[in-house]
């Protein structure tokens, strides 16, 4: 796959831009479909169709993101938003575990940071039990996916480049939790971008292993 290739990315790259504008939710959703038809149409044989849980994690991740930026009157959807986000996540861990495993002192590690966080500044200004439990729920799949992309079998760069995007993922949800939960909103402008960013980077990611293989294969021939 030439460097040329790469440029596909553009796309998803300026769907952020409007997106980050405040241009409506279009361009938002844009960002994740396109990552997502970015990966259906750069396939890689040597992790098969563990990449539809990758495209799969990106299009659920839109109707997140539908509930959590139409919330307005109606607190429920922000439960619904961290649900569909939780499958979402589901899609990402599933896809590292076909392809790795979980690094275990990552996963301590991070685990004990995000239960501070949880117990300290979270659990104190949640008062309704759903959310708590929603809340709960998706800072332990979080801190597995994380700790899941640390342990996968991907190759070097390209396992920390999917890494970073996890990362960035799980960075821009706990901006959120600072927003909305401990009334800090000095961060508040990272959260579009990194989120984006999240995305973007996971399809360069792929994109790349995609780009090995076909190297190794025609190497090989």
């Amino acid at each position: 796959m030439k460097y040329s290739v790469y440029c596909i990315l553009l796309i998803p790259i300026i769907f952020t831009f409007f997106a980050v504008m405040g241009c409506g939710f279009f361009f938002r959703a844009a960002v994740s479909a396109s990552c997502a038809g970015i990966l259906w149409l750069f396939p890689d044989k040597t992790i098969g169709r563990s990449v539809l849980w990758i495209i799969a994690a990106l299009l659920v991740s839109i109707g997140g993101d539908w509930f959590m930026s139409h919330i307005g009157n109606i607190p429920v959807r922000f439960i619904y938003g961290i649900c569909l986000f939780f499958v979402a996540h589901m899609g990402f861990l599933y896809f590292c575990l076909k392809n790795g495993h979980v690094d275990w002192q990552v996963l301590l590690t991070v685990l004990a940071g995000y239960l501070v966080f949880f117990f300290v500044m979270l659990f104190p200004a949640i008062a309704q039990t759903p959310l708590l439990i929603a809340v709960l729920m998706y800072l332990l799949i979080s801190c597995f996916t994380l700790s899941a992309a640390v342990g996968s079998t991907l190759p070097g760069k390209t396992r920390w480049g999917f890494t970073l995007g996890i990362a960035l993922l799980v960075f821009s949800d706990t901006i959120i939790a600072l927003k909305v939960f401990a009334g800090h909103h000095e961060l508040d402008f990272l959260i579009l971008p990194t989120y984006f960013a999240s995305h973007i980077m996971i399809t360069f990611a792929l994109m790349r292993k995609a780009a090995v293989s076909a190297h190794a294969y025609f190497q090989a021939m």
